[in-house]
């Protein structure tokens, strides 16, 4: 299963997020029905380095070695 991340701070972020995630076909990472164990592939949007919640998900995806894709 695929995850999306990025920036959450604002209802627009969060929409944007959220409108990326349908493209991709990810869940959200800020879905909380999921187990990070069925996580294949972190996508992470540009700005996930300003969010504290997005360098948590990142943090979590490296120290389980799950491969990350950026997305422009």
């Amino acid at each position: 299963m695929d995850m999306i991340t990025g920036p959450q701070a604002t209802p627009e972020q969060i929409g944007d997020l959220s409108e990326r995630a349908g493209v991709y076909g990810a869940r959200m990472a800020t879905d909380t029905d999921f187990a990070w164990t069925a996580v294949t592939r972190l996508l992470r949007l540009t700005g996930w380095d300003t969010c504290p919640l997005s360098l948590a998900d990142v943090g979590i995806a490296v120290a389980l070695a799950i491969p990350i894709v950026d997305l422009t």
